[in-house]
């Protein structure tokens, strides 16, 4: 059934001319202002009491209608009643005991217009200034963006269809500005800085949210697009992390040192991402062959062998370092800090695809630092007893003792740091110095 304008009472108006009015236009829904992809704008998003209203309002008609409920239903839509639309009154006591659809449908028709030309343009913009423009309330909670898009879903599907084009603009929203957005960090070639993998990870996110929002609102062909828009972006993710960490690999200088930190310093980022690929991986399970090897396994592979190289690299100039030669102190964190979050990495990516080469490569972590920490120890213990004693030698082991048994101590491995602890504490001892 179609739902058109109450008719209301307008004896009033025959009685008195009226003053001639411009009717009031409705203007189409306005384009939020473009951000930055990943970075959310300060301004809360707009139509926050008809977001909040469409969502009780989609919960009190999935219930069991009664008169009461109908009360309930005309209450909380009041205040967004425009003015010149009459005070709905409740239909349904004179409906007891007609079907629920029937009593439903009653309801609906003194409300109708309140719904299409309120609650739902309120939503629209909502749900848009969320997921496109990224805008968010600080001070106050906000209705989830799922619960929302299937609130605005419900009430379209009450209506007959009334409505629609509010929800369409919603799809077209998102689809436009997923193409958008990975267009703009696909694009971007500058080298990875503080922060630069986790805008990533947090765009893959909102990507997330928006691939939810478009399933419960049943945009198919937006969903196909922000889908492949996401395989996109996380391939592109991973290549990113894994040229920061190869150049380092490749040229082991100042800065390639700063790009790896940066890039393994957020590891949380690159499991996110990673985590998407995976996912990815299983979603698609695109055909594979010796010749063809589908590009999201390739994106993860080529990370995994980088990561692999990578260990090998610090492992050979931290065995240097442990051993005695000369490396500069903050030199050698910044290597340890490096093989702790590749160990981060791979003990906290859990996905049952994950490859076994991220397995391979924990152990490996693993054993590869508890060989140098019994290396150092020995070398420790070697410098003290040595004739005649270096003390210099013996400090500097000292503190990079102290810098592996942390490690150690982060990679849970108990024995191996109360191994190293006990020559640590005698070392101190012997040097006089303070535990």
């Amino acid at each position: 059934m179609a739902f058109w304008p109450t008719k209301y009472d307008d004896s009033r108006r025959r009685r008195t001319p009226p003053l001639p009015t411009q009717a009031p236009v409705r203007t189409p829904a306005a384009t939020p202002s473009p951000v930055s992809p990943g970075t959310a704008s300060s301004d809360p998003p707009r139509g926050v009491a008809e977001a909040r209203t469409a969502l009780r309002l989609a919960q009190l008609l999935r219930g069991t209608i009664t008169p009461l409920r109908g009360d309930t239903v005309l209450e909380i839509l009041e205040p967004h009643r425009p003015r010149l639309v009459p005070k709905p009154v409740n239909p349904l006591p004179a409906l007891v005991g007609k079907p629920q659809g029937q009593m439903v449908d009653a309801l609906l028709r003194p409300i109708g217009q309140i719904v299409t030309d309120v609650l739902l343009p309120g939503v629209r913009d909502h749900l848009i200034d969320r997921l496109v423009a990224g805008r968010t309330d600080h001070e106050d909670s906000l209705p989830g963006a799922v619960d929302l898009a299937e609130a605005m879903r419900a009430l379209v599907g009450r209506m007959r269809g009334a409505g629609k084009g509010h929800l369409q603009a919603v799809v077209a929203a998102i689809e436009t500005d997923a193409r958008t957005t990975a267009d703009t960090l696909t694009r971007d070639t500058r080298p990875i800085d503080v922060g630069g993998i986790d805008r990533l990870a947090r765009a893959l996110l909102r990507f997330e949210v928006r691939r939810m929002a478009l399933e419960v609102l049943g945009g198919s062909g937006a969903l196909q697009t922000v889908i492949y828009q996401s395989r996109r972006l996380a391939r592109y993710s991973l290549r990113r992390a894994t040229e920061a960490i190869e150049g380092f690999v490749a040229d082991r200088g100042l800065k390639t040192l700063h790009a790896s930190l940066a890039t393994l310093a957020q590891a949380d980022g690159l499991i996110v991402i990673a985590l998407r690929n995976l996912d990815d991986q299983e979603e698609t399970k695109e055909e594979s062959g010796p010749f063809v090897e589908p590009a999201d396994r390739k994106a993860m592979n080529d990370w995994l062998s980088a990561a692999w190289r990578l260990s090998d690299t610090l492992f050979d100039l931290v065995g240097k370092a442990a051993a005695g030669g000369e490396l500069d102190d903050l030199l050698f964190a910044a290597l340890l800090r490096q093989l702790r979050s590749l160990h981060h990495f791979c003990a906290d990516l859990t996905h049952a695809g994950r490859p076994a080469a991220v397995d391979t490569l924990k152990q490996r972590l693993v054993n590869r630092c508890d060989m140098l920490a019994r290396l150092t120890g020995e070398r420790l213990v070697e410098a003290l007893l040595a004739k005649p004693a270096d003390p210099a030698l013996a400090r500097r082991l000292l503190a990079r003792g102290r810098l592996l048994a942390q490690l150690l101590y982060d990679m849970n491995r108990d024995e191996a740091v109360e191994e190293l602890a006990l020559r640590i504490v005698v070392a101190a001892e012997a040097l006089g110095e303070e535990r």
